[in-house]
């Protein structure tokens, strides 16, 4: 009886997931990977959520060599770069199904963070 009622809370939290989604805003997805995308978060069914118009972020270690106050601190300095999903070696389509099990939590993003500026300037140089 114990095990039927935290099946059911559990099902009750996972389907209720989609209902605080804002699809007029684009969305973090925090994946259980550590794994972080960007972009149209849908309900696809009960178990299954659709993630399109996808970005990640992809660090890269800045060439230091030049500064050797930095170097003398212990500090490392990296650019953060906002990659549209696509171009990779195996060629994904810009639709991403997700396990909802797979997803830790996710978050509507402010239409001025960083992230949804960085959007709409690729889609806007796009058109």
């Amino acid at each position: 009886m114990i095990s039927a009622l935290l099946f059911g809370i559990v099902f009750m939290c996972q389907s209720n997931m989609g209902a605080n989604i804002d699809s007029n805003k684009n969305q973090a997805v925090f994946l259980t990977n550590g794994q972080v995308y960007f972009g149209k978060l849908h309900t696809l069914n009960g178990g299954y959520m659709k993630l399109t118009d996808i970005y990640y972020l992809q660090t890269t270690a800045k060439d230091t060599s030049s500064s050797d106050l930095q170097a003398a601190s212990g500090q490392s300095s990296t650019d953060v770069q906002l990659i549209k999903l696509g171009d990779e070696i195996h060629g994904p389509d810009d639709e991403m199904i997700i396990s909802k099990d797979q997803v830790l939590f996710f978050e509507n993003l402010k239409k001025d963070s960083k992230v949804s500026s960085s959007i709409t300037k690729y889609q806007n140089q796009k058109k």
